[in-house]
């Protein structure tokens, strides 16, 4: 073969070996890393090369890019040091399978006089044909991946459509059914329940942990929980298909529970729980306030904690003027005093709001920016107004039809829980809440509260 063939201009040179494998069934063409390293070991052996370092990148697509390739990268930091004077490699498409990355590299390895070669293989980069030879290998290799490629996706596109699953994983509480479709599983359906109604009931990821682990008797970590509690096949969606399988749960209450998800903290080494984490922002810089503890050491030498909340970007970066420490009971005691005028007045608001008929249909708006802009578009290629002025027109239709359709699209709200929330005697009875539950109930119908520097906020509800 003729990676056994000796090449007297080579002798005494120092190389590195490039050895990479795309996929498992490479091991059909001898293309593994195994048979790779051992053809280039020989043809060091061959013509007594001074081997200086070997570059491996293993189970990588054929056509990802040198940029993502960790080994490849560290390999252009060799070259750029003149670590050694030439890289050597089985075949070209382990080199590159995309033209426009090979060119690029190539004038790397020009400016700093390092060559290449395919060892069973013979290019020559020294003449016109040579070159030409060189970019049409590297065409038909980048042309078979393109079209495996493009076999790949029918596929998949295929397997979607008919409701087959295409991992091979699934959260606890559902199954794949001989046809590999997502079914329900009976055995692990109430785990995948109760994971659901505890973190709703608590807001608390570890507190849902901590209860399946006892209740099910099983080893479960953070992650799992938390990765489990935002998976979309629970509602029966899976790569955009919103009807790819039964839900295990609907659709909109798996969506409330993500929002409780974004605004739950991971408990740290303390394991205290604090009632307004993840809701409270502050107005200067609009980052949410961070919860700690603070210490008091009374005149009898005891000391007193008390939960607070304070605005990091002060504290750790002074980019904030909000110096301040706000404690919990004083929050708490705000918003009980102020949380129903509050709710009142957005209730009222809103049905102010929802009364008032649309002066303008949302897609006529969207029509008639839509056609202003293309009279713009003729006016600048006839060069009746000039570039910038262009730009500038087609920057403001373009917003103006962005809000057109955010408005066509936004969601009509219902807020009959937050009116008869209202009618409710709830105060006495939140006086009797635990931490958790406290937490979890100001979660239920608040989106976020901003902290004025005074100690005012300003509320939004969900």
């Amino acid at each position: 073969m003729y990676f056994s063939q000796s090449c007297p201009e080579l002798i005494g040179m120092r190389v590195c070996k490039y050895i990479r494998c795309s996929h498992d069934d490479q091991v059909l063409h001898g293309d593994t890393l195994e048979a790779q390293n051992e053809i280039l070991d020989e043809f060091i052996q061959k013509n007594h090369l001074i081997l200086v370092d070997t570059f491996v990148d293993e189970a990588l697509t054929a056509r990802k890019r040198y940029t993502k390739r960790k080994e490849f990268v560290r390999l252009l930091d060799g070259v750029r040091r003149h670590d050694f004077e030439l890289i050597i490699f089985t075949k070209l498409d382990r080199w590159f399978r995309n033209i426009g990355d090979y060119h690029k590299i190539q004038e790397v390895l020009e400016a700093n006089g390092v060559q290449w070669k395919a060892v069973t293989e013979s290019y020559d980069t020294t003449t016109t044909n040579g070159r030409l030879h060189i970019n049409i290998r590297l065409s038909v290799a980048q042309d078979e991946c393109d079209r495996d490629s493009d076999r790949i996706k029918d596929v998949f596109a295929y397997k979607l459509k008919n409701k087959t699953y295409l991992s091979g994983s699934l959260p606890r509480g559902l199954m794949l059914d001989a046809e590999k479709h997502v079914v329900i599983d009976p055995e692990w359906k109430q785990f995948a329940l109760d994971m659901f109604d505890y973190f709703e009931a608590t807001n608390s990821k570890r507190g849902t942990l901590l209860y399946l682990k006892e209740k099910y008797g099983m080893y479960l970590c953070y992650d799992t929980i938390q990765r489990n509690l935002r998976n979309p096949l629970y509602k029966g969606q899976y790569r955009g298909d919103p009807d790819f399988c039964e839900a295990l749960i609907p659709p909109e209450r798996f969506d409330r529970i993500q929002e409780l998800s974004e605004r739950n903290i991971r408990q740290r080494g303390t394991n205290r729980t604090y009632i307004f984490t993840g809701l409270l922002i502050c107005s200067d810089c609009d980052h949410y306030l961070v919860s700690n503890t603070s210490v008091r050491t009374r005149r009898d030498g005891s000391r007193y904690e008390y939960p607070a909340y304070r605005c990091n970007q002060h504290f750790s970066s002074h980019s904030c003027p909000r110096n301040k420490t706000y404690r919990e009971e004083k929050i708490e005691a705000y918003l009980l005093s102020h949380i129903r005028p509050a709710l009142a007045e957005y209730v009222a608001q809103y049905e102010i709001d929802g009364c008032c008929p649309q002066t303008k249909s949302p897609a006529t708006e969207a029509a008639r920016i839509r056609a202003k802009m293309k009279k713009l578009y003729d006016l600048f290629m006839d060069d009746l107004i000039d570039k910038d002025l262009y730009k500038t027109e087609y920057s403001r239709l373009q917003q103006a039809l962005s809000d057109s359709i955010s408005s066509a699209e936004a969601p009509h709200k219902d807020i009959g829980s937050l009116k008869e929330f209202l009618k409710q005697g709830w105060e006495d009875i939140y006086r009797t809440f635990t931490i958790q539950e406290k937490a979890a109930f100001w979660k239920s119908f608040v989106r976020s509260i901003r902290v004025r520097e005074d100690g005012t906020m300003d509320i939004t509800f969900l």
